[in-house]
């Protein structure tokens, strides 16, 4: 994301999925599922958890770009990770 070029493709990919059914179909089955399924098997968690933990981290991500037009640097990311992470430990559930 932070490469010069690749958060602005992103966002207009992104804003297209917002009412393109097709696009959000495509960016869940080649961006999201192979993490989603790689995450589910690492943290034991259901499907629905574990969409949530990506939501939180990617969107946190995005919103960091958007709103700085910066990536987050590596100790960011790593303490967003521990802080979600955390939850999950806890057993807490988002539903």
């Amino acid at each position: 994301m932070g490469e010069p070029g690749v958060g602005d493709a992103f966002a207009g990919v992104f804003s297209d999925a917002v009412s393109d059914p097709a696009v959000r179909e495509t960016l869940s089955a080649r961006l999201q599922d192979p993490y989603r399924l790689a995450l589910q098997k690492a943290l034991g968690e259901p499907e629905n958890r574990v969409l949530f933990f990506i939501d939180v981290v990617v969107g946190t991500l995005l919103h960091r770009m958007g709103m700085t037009g910066e990536p987050m640097v590596d100790a960011d990311v790593a303490a967003l990770v521990e802080m979600v992470l955390a939850h999950f430990a806890d057993g807490a559930d988002p539903a």
